[in-house]
C-alpha cells in the first residue's frame, strides 16, 4: 500500500508532510505546520492561495532526473524558458516559467530559502526531494521581489534513516545518440536530540545532433513559401533556405559597385559619378559576387549553407550534486539547524560553424574609389585623408554633395590569394575547419545556518543563508581580430620561399608583420590550413562570479484569542545582499573577435526588508466558517528606493466540504543586477529598414535616401540601466475547494480562477520600434539610437533597458484527484488543466496589446491555450504500476518569410511505467514513455530546429531503467 500520499488539493507544507486525507482519522492528530506562502503554523491545511503538490514518487515515476524539465511540463507552467534542449541560446541551466510571465518572475526556493543562481533546477538533486510545492500566486507580500508569477518550493529529506543507493538509465529508441546516466545516494541518520543526512548525485547526459533524429525538418532549414502546398504535404513541401555564409566562400567585389533599385530597375550615375534617378549615364548592375566549388572562382550560383543537421538538439553536460543537512537540539528549546549544498557541472553548446562575415565581423579595413562597369577606370578619385574624414563614407544623399567613395572591411585587393586583385568588399565565409563550440563550468555553493526555538506559545528562528556561484564560459572557433586584419591584408612570397609573408607595404619589404600568416578565403573549403587557423583562431573566456548573502529573523504565535480561533500573527526582518561580477575575454571587450563581443558588467545591491502576517478566524458554528488573512512587506532597495505590497485572502467554509477561497494582493519585481549594470552585448533580431523601398519603391519620410538591406538580422546593442525602476502590479485569485463524503474513496477537486496586471516592465523597445520611432515617426532621440554605413544600409542599434511594458495574464485551474482501494490493491486518479484566458503584452505605452494566449509569439514561446496531465496508478503490496498523459493544446504561429499563420496541432503524450520491491529491498522500475512515438511538430517560425524544444518533446518513444537499493 502507498503511503503519505500527500492530495493535491491541499496546500503545501514547508516543515511537516501532511497525512493523506484517508489516514486522517483523528481530526486531533493533526500537527499545526507552517503553509507554504505564510509564516503562520495553521492545522487547516487548505489555505487561500492555491497551491500545487507533486510528490518524489510522481517524479520517479517519469523518468525524468532533470527536476526543471519535469515542473516545465506541469500545465501551470507556459512559455519556453531554456533548457538541456536549448542548443542557440543555452547555457546548460534548466528554468521554469510558471503561468509564462518569464522565468525571471518566477521565485524558487529550496526549503523556504533562496537560491543564488535564481532559479537553476540542474543545482537541485533529484535525489534529496521529498517533494515540491508550487504556490500559483503572487507572493511578494511574503518572499519579497520576484514572487510575481509565484513561488516553486522544494521541500528535501529531513528524516532519511538507512543507506540508499540509485541508477538510472534512460534512451531514445529513435534517436541514434543522446543516453542519460545517473548514480546517486543518501544516507540519513537520527538519534537523540538531532538527525543528519547526507547525499550525492552525478549525472552525465550524451549530446543528439539533429542529424542523429530521424525527423525530416531536423535535417535541413525548412521554411514555408508555398501555404498550400505546405497545408497538403508538410514540413517537406518547404523551400530550404540556408545561410549565405557558405563553404565556398562568397566574395563580393566593387567591379560593378552600386546595386538595383528594390524593384529591380538599374541605377545610373550621372557625370559626378553620383546615382541618378535620370535614367542616362553609365548604368552601374550589382555587384559581383564570386565563389569556390573546389575548381576555382565561378560566379555565385545563390546556393547557401544548410546550418541544421551539425547544431546541437540536445545539449551534452555532467554534473556532480552535494548536500547534506544536519539538525541538533542545543536545548529543551533551542535547535541548530544547517544545510549545504555544492554543485558542479561542466555542459556545452554547439552551433554550425562560424559564419564569419567582413561586413560586420573584423577583415581588412580600408578604402576604394568604385571602378566604371563600361571602361574598368575610376569613377572619381577622392584623396581620403585630406578631403573626408574616415567616417565620411559613400552616401546616396546628393543634397550633401558627398564624394562617390567607400570605406570597406573585407580583403586586400594586394592579398596573395587574392586572384581578383580587387578589394573584396564583402568577404562571407562558413569556416567548417573549426567547430563553433560554448562550454561552460559552474561551480557553486550554498550553506545555510540558523537557530530556531519557542518562547511560550511563540516560535521564533534566525538563520544565515550564503550563496556563491562561478561561472567560466569558454567560445570555441572564433577568430582574432587584429591577426585577421592582417592575414587579409597585403601579403606575397617577397622571399621567395614558397609561403606567402603579410606586409603593411608590398613595396617595402621592411614593413614585413612578423609571424603574421596569409588567410585563404578564396579556395573554398578546405582552403584554410591548420597554421592559418592557429594564427588568426582564438578561444576567448568570460568568467561570472555571483554571490549572495541573507539574514533572516523571523517570530510566529498567537496574539489573542477570538470567538471563533486564535488570531495568530508573524513578524520579520530580512536583510539580502546580491553581488555580481561578470568579464569577458578583453578581446570580446575591445570588438576584436568574432562573434557576440560586448562590455561587462560589474554591481549590486542590498535590501532591508520588514514583514507581517495576520490570520483572524472570524466565524465558526461547526458547519461554516470565515477566515481572513493579512500580509504587509515593505522593502527598501539601495537601487531605486522603497516598495510596500500586501496580500488579503479570504475562506469561506460554505458547507460542509466545500471552500471558497480568494486573494488579492500586490506584487512587484526588482530589476536584476544584469539588467542595471550590463555593459552593451551584441544580439540580432529580425527587422525591416523602413528606409528600404517597399515594392512601389516608396521609404519612409524620416530617410534620407534609400538604402539597401543586406540582412534579415541587424546588430543590436542591448546593456543595462541604472536608473530602472521597479515593476509593480496586482494578483487575484478565487476558487473552490471540494472534498466530498464518498462512500467509496476519497475526492479532491479545486477549481481557480487567477489574473495579473503588470506594468512598468523591464524590456527593451526593440530593434524595429526604434527604426519606426526615428524614420516614420520622426523622433530625433530615437535617431540617436541608430548607426548607418556608408551607404546608407543599418549597422547597428542602441537597444536599451527601460520600464516601458505591460502584461495582463489570468487562467482558469482545475486539479482533481480520486483515490479508493479494493481487494487487489489502491487505484489513485489525477487530473491537472489549466486554460489561460489571457497572456497579453503591450510593448510600450500606447501601443496595443498582444494575446499570445494559443500562440507562438514574436520571441518565439509558446502559449498553449489547453494544458492538461493526468495519471492513473496502481498500487498492489510490492508492485505499482502507472499510465501518464500530456497534452497540449493547439497554437497558431507566423511563418518566417511570408505572410501566412501557420496551425500546429495539438498534442498528446503516453507514458507508462511499472516498479516492483523485491524482500531484498531492491526496487526496480521501468518506464517507456511517448509510448505513440510522437515527432516533434514542425514550427517554421521554431528558433532552435524549427521547433519548441521546451514544450515538445523531441526523441520520439524512449524508455528509462531503474535499479535502487535501500539498507
Amino acid at each position: 500500500m502507498r503511503k503519505n500520499l500527500l492530495s493535491v488539493a491541499v496546500a503545501a507544507t514547508i516543515m511537516v508532510p501532511a497525512l493523506p486525507a484517508f489516514a486522517q482519522e483523528d481530526a486531533q492528530m493533526v500537527e499545526e505546520v507552517v503553509v507554504t506562502g505564510s509564516r503562520i503554523k495553521r492545522a487547516d491545511l487548505e489555505s487561500s492561495s492555491p497551491v500545487t503538490v507533486l510528490t518524489s514518487e510522481e517524479m520517479q515515476a517519469t523518468g525524468i532526473t532533470d527536476v526543471g524539465d519535469l515542473l516545465q511540463r506541469l500545465p501551470a507552467m507556459s512559455g519556453s524558458p531554456i533548457g538541456t534542449t536549448t542548443n542557440n541560446g543555452g547555457n546548460g541551466s534548466v528554468q521554469v516559467d510558471l503561468r509564462g510571465l518569464g522565468a525571471i518572475r518566477t521565485l524558487t526556493l529550496v526549503n523556504g530559502k533562496r537560491t543564488v543562481d535564481g532559479g537553476d533546477y540542474q543545482t537541485i538533486p533529484a535525489v534529496m526531494i521529498d517533494r515540491v510545492e508550487i504556490l500559483k500566486d503572487g507572493a511578494s507580500a511574503a518572499y519579497g521581489a520576484d514572487a510575481v508569477a509565484g513561488v516553486v518550493n522544494i521541500i528535501t529529506k529531513k528524516d532519511f534513516e538507512g543507506i540508499k543507493f540509485e541508477m538510472q538509465t534512460s534512451d531514445s529508441f529513435e534517436a541514434d545518440a543522446g543516453a542519460q546516466e545517473s548514480i546517486s545516494f543518501i544516507t540519513g541518520k537520527s538519534f537523540d536530540g538531532g538527525n543528519v543526512t547526507f547525499g550525492a548525485e552525478y549525472v552525465k547526459q550524451e549530446e543528439i545532433y539533429q542529424s542523429d533524429t530521424p525527423w525530416d525538418f531536423f535535417q535541413d532549414s525548412y521554411y514555408i513559401v508555398d501555404p498550400e502546398a505546405f497545408e497538403s504535404q508538410g514540413a517537406t513541401s518547404g523551400f530550404p533556405v540556408g545561410s549565405s555564409r557558405i563553404p565556398e566562400g562568397r566574395l563580393t567585389t566593387n567591379e560593378l559597385f552600386q546595386r538595383q533599385n528594390a524593384d529591380g530597375n538599374l541605377l545610373f550615375l550621372d557625370a559626378d559619378g553620383r546615382p541618378t534617378t535620370t535614367n542616362t549615364g553609365t548604368p552601374s548592375l550589382a555587384n559581383r559576387v564570386y565563389m569556390n566549388p573546389g575548381n576555382g572562382l565561378v560566379a555565385h550560383d545563390g546556393r547557401t549553407y544548410n546550418y541544421a543537421p551539425v547544431n546541437y538538439i540536445q545539449t551534452p553536460y555532467e554534473r556532480i550534486n552535494l548536500f547534506s543537512e544536519a539538525n541538533f537540539d542545543l536545548t529543551d528549546n533551542v535547535k541548530f539547524f544547517s544545510e549545504f549544498r555544492a554543485n558542479l557541472r561542466s555542459s556545452a553548446q554547439e552551433l554550425a560553424p562560424q559564419p564569419y562575415n567582413s561586413p560586420t565581423d573584423p577583415g581588412y579595413n580600408s578604402y576604394y574609389n568604385p571602378i566604371d562597369p563600361t571602361t574598368g577606370e575610376v569613377l572619381r578619385e577622392v584623396n581620403v585623408g585630406t578631403e573626408l574624414s574616415p567616417e565620411w563614407v559613400y552616401t546616396a544623399d546628393q543634397s550633401a554633395g558627398r564624394e562617390v567613395v567607400n570605406f570597406y572591411s573585407g580583403i586586400s585587393p594586394d592579398n596573395y590569394y587574392n586572384e581578383l586583385g580587387l578589394p573584396i568588399i564583402d568577404a562571407r565565409r562558413r569556416v567548417t575547419e573549426l567547430d563553433r563550440r560554448f562550454e561552460q563550468d559552474i561551480t557553486q555553493f550554498q550553506a545555510i545556518a540558523g537557530l530556531e526555538g519557542s518562547i511560550k506559545d511563540w516560535d521564533w528562528e534566525a538563520s544565515y543563508n550564503k550563496g556563491f556561484r562561478e561561472r567560466a564560459d569558454a567560445d570555441f572557433g572564433q577568430f582574432y581580430g587584429p591577426n585577421l586584419s592582417k592575414a587579409l591584408g597585403p601579403s606575397a612570397d617577397l622571399d621567395g620561399d614558397g609561403t606567402p609573408e603579410c606586409y603593411s607595404d608590398l613595396s617595402d619589404a621592411n614593413t614585413l608583420i612578423p609571424g603574421c600568416v596569409p588567410v585563404d578565403l578564396f579556395g573554398g573549403e578546405g582552403s584554410l590550413t591548420q597554421e592559418m587557423l592557429d594564427y588568426v583562431g582564438t578561444t576567448v573566456v568570460d568568467t561570472t562570479t555571483i554571490e549572495q548573502d541573507q539574514f533572516n529573523a523571523s517570530i510566529s504565535g498567537d496574539l489573542a484569542q477570538l470567538p471563533a480561533g486564535t488570531l495568530g500573527a508573524a513578524f520579520g526582518y530580512e536583510y539580502r545582499r546580491e553581488h555580481l561580477v561578470y568579464r569577458p575575454d578583453s578581446a570580446k571587450v575591445a570588438g576584436e573577435v568574432t562573434g557576440n563581443t560586448g562590455a561587462g558588467t560589474e554591481g549590486g545591491y542590498n535590501v532591508n526588508s520588514l514583514f507581517a502576517e495576520f490570520f483572524a478566524p472570524l466565524y465558526d458554528n461547526g458547519s461554516q466558517s470565515f477566515d481572513m488573512s493579512l500580509g504587509v512587506r515593505w522593502d527598501d532597495y539601495s537601487t531605486f528606493g522603497s516598495d510596500t505590497v500586501y496580500q488579503l485572502g479570504i475562506e469561506a467554509q460554505i458547507i460542509e466540504g466545500v471552500k471558497f477561497r480568494a486573494t488579492q494582493g500586490e506584487v512587484f519585481r526588482a530589476p536584476s543586477i544584469g539588467e542595471l549594470y550590463a555593459g552593451q552585448v551584441d544580439s540580432f533580431p529580425q527587422y525591416t529598414d523602413p528606409c528600404t523601398p517597399d515594392s512601389d519603391g516608396n521609404i519612409a519620410g524620416g530617410c534620407a535616401s534609400a538604402a539597401p538591406q543586406l540582412d534579415t538580422q541587424v546588430l543590436a546593442k542591448v546593456g543595462g540601466n541604472p536608473d530602472l525602476g521597479a515593476e509593480t502590479g496586482e494578483t487575484f485569485t478565487a476558487g473552490f475547494v471540494v472534498t466530498p463524503e464518498l462512500p467509496l474513496g476519497d475526492l479532491s477537486v479545486t477549481l481557480d480562477y487567477w489574473q495579473t496586471e503588470m506594468d512598468e516592465l523591464i524590456s527593451t523597445l526593440g530593434a524595429q520600434y526604434i527604426l519606426n520611432d526615428c524614420y516614420v515617426a520622426g523622433n530625433s532621440d530615437a535617431c540617436q539610437l541608430v548607426t548607418r554605413r556608408g551607404d546608407y544600409s543599418v549597422a547597428q542599434v542602441v537597444d536599451q533597458n527601460v520600464n516601458v511594458a505591460a502584461l495582463s495574464a489570468k487562467g482558469v485551474d482545475l486539479e482533481a484527484r480520486y483515490g479508493f482501494d479494493t481487494d487487489f490493491g489502491r487505484f489513485e486518479t489525477t487530473l491537472l488543466w489549466v486554460r489561460q484566458l489571457e497572456n497579453s503584452r503591450t510593448a510600450f505605452a500606447g501601443d496595443e496589446a498582444e494575446d499570445q494566449v494559443g500562440t507562438m509569439s514574436g520571441n518565439g514561446s509558446v502559449y498553449a491555450e489547453d494544458k492538461a496531465n493526468y495519471s492513473v496508478n496502481w498500487y498492489w503490496n510490492d508492485l505499482s504500476v502507472s499510465y501518464l498523459g500530456e497534452y497540449i493544446g493547439e497554437i497558431e504561429a507566423p511563418a518566417s518569410f511570408i505572410n501566412y499563420t501557420q496551425k500546429v496541432d495539438a498534442q498528446l503524450y503516453h507514458d507508462l511505467a511499472a516498479a516492483y520491491t523485491f524482500p531484498t529491498n531492491t526496487r526496480l522500475s521501468l518506464g517507456v514513455t511517448n509510448l505513440t512515438n510522437e515527432a516533434p511538430p514542425y514550427i517554421d517560425f521554431g528558433f532552435n530546429a524549427s521547433t519548441d524544444p521546451s514544450t515538445y518533446r523531441l526523441f520520439g518513444r524512449s524508455y528509462y531503467l531503474r535499479v535502487s537499493q535501500e539498507f
